[in-house]
């Protein structure tokens, strides 16, 4: 800590030194030439003093007039676009006076994640000489990719035809940009023409339906230990687990699988058209008006209770739009964990980029406890295995509404597997 504080405060002195260091540099050689020139004498010893005291006293006037005063503005449009659109920003330079200088630099300073998806120094332009009060200059990105990125300022930056005295400044122009993940529009969706059909229970018949106990069954492995019936277990001598009404209506949980289990390309596409898939649903929530939630399953977890609103569908989006996935975790673990939390008589709408035998396993656990399960498994191509094929038939045979899905659309389901 000492070090840093004392080089803090030696570098204003530093750069004094530096500076004054190069002026005496060039007074140093302005004398030297005019001694030559007195010296010697003749038209070229003369000719070549002057060419050069003009150059010095241009030098001198870059190193003792500043850099100046710049008003910037930025325009990027809107602050939320969907992912794979085009991006432009347009930057105008404007300044009080017009010194002309040799050169202006002018670099947008951004998060590296949003630099990386522009061509090299794209952000960056060289203005040569000119006395222009207003300088303009555009770039982009062709494709922008989901996420969440903040633009920092611009830098500036000029110097003498030598190199000799640099200026530069920085001006802070905070904005945000939301990259939100692209979806579909679906025209039809079974889950809710399903529902829609229902009759729908009031506030007070939905608490009371919710809190009372319909009867018991066999325990499954799985089952909390909390909704064990110790009565009934004694009486019949097995245990039990109580079993309450179902209530079916128009809510549905939505439980994304934010682990993958490795860095393909193909395995990425799948993980990234699960997103586009889950907010086409939360899309098609909010103009239904339905009642939606979602949980994002992985090293770290989310969960948005149920709930509609323009409010609640902007949280979901934005979260959707910065997740990055994982690598070491358990899903299924992790589902385990939060089942208790599940709303009674919700509809669970499972999407991963992957099927393990542990996922399964709960998949049944919930329809064995007459959950409404619905499981995207978005299709990784001829990169999925022989395995995954099994358990996604198993799936089917378990009594849970399974689709292969290639896209992030409903409409996109895989006729045929093409798994080893």
């Amino acid at each position: 800590m000492k070090v840093r504080k004392i080089s803090s405060r030696l570098r204003p002195i530093w750069t004094s030194v530096k500076l004054l260091s190069k002026v005496l540099f060039v007074i140093g050689l302005f004398v030297a030439i005019f001694s030559y020139a007195m010296f010697q004498g003749g038209f070229v010893s003369w000719f070549l003093f002057y060419s050069m005291a003009t150059l010095v006293i241009l030098m001198l006037v870059y190193a003792l007039i500043p850099l100046g005063s710049f008003e910037i503005e930025r325009n990027t449009g809107e602050g939320a676009v969907p992912s794979g659109s085009e991006w432009k920003a347009e930057l105008t330079i404007r300044r009080k006076w017009a010194f002309p200088f040799l050169y202006l630099s002018v670099e947008d300073d951004m998060e590296e994640g949003l630099r990386k998806q522009m061509p090299p120094h794209a952000a960056k332009n060289i203005f040569y000489p000119t006395i222009k009060k207003e300088l303009h200059f555009t770039y982009g990105v062709p494709e922008l990719k989901r996420g969440q990125y903040n633009l920092l300022g611009v830098h500036l930056s000029t110097s003498d035809m030598f190199g000799l005295f640099q200026k530069k400044k920085f001006v802070p122009i905070k904005e945000n940009l939301l990259v939100y993940p692209k979806y579909h529009e679906i025209e039809r969706w079974s889950a809710y023409e399903k529902h829609e059909s229902e009759t729908m229970l009031s506030s007070q018949d939905f608490v009371e339906d919710m809190t009372s106990i319909a009867g018991a069954r066999e325990y499954v492995p799985g089952d909390k230990m909390t909704s064990i019936d110790w009565k009934v277990t004694a009486r019949t001598n097995k245990l039990m687990t109580k079993e309450f009404e179902e209530y079916i209506g128009q809510n549905f949980l939505i439980v994304f699988n934010n682990h993958i289990p490795d860095d393909r390309f193909a395995t990425l596409d799948a993980y990234e058209k699960g997103i586009e898939l889950v907010t086409s649903i939360i899309m098609y929530a909010y103009k239904k008006r339905l009642q939606v939630g979602l949980w994002t399953l992985g090293k770290e977890r989310t969960l948005f209770d149920l709930d509609s609103g323009g409010d609640h569908q902007k949280k979901m989006v934005t979260h959707l739009s910065h997740i990055q996935p994982d690598y070491d975790s358990n899903f299924a673990a992790k589902l385990y964990d939060a089942e208790d939390k599940i709303p009674a008589g919700a509809t669970v709408i499972l999407v991963s980029a992957e099927l393990t035998d542990d996922l399964l396993n709960r998949v049944k656990i919930l329809v064995s406890r007459r959950v409404q399960v619905y499981f995207g498994l978005m299709d990784k191509g001829n990169q999925t295995d022989s395995w995954e094929q099994k358990r996604f038939e198993e799936l089917k045979r378990i009594g849970a509404e399974a689709y292969l899905l290639s896209g992030g659309n409903l409409d996109d389901e895989v006729t045929t597997y093409e798994g080893d």
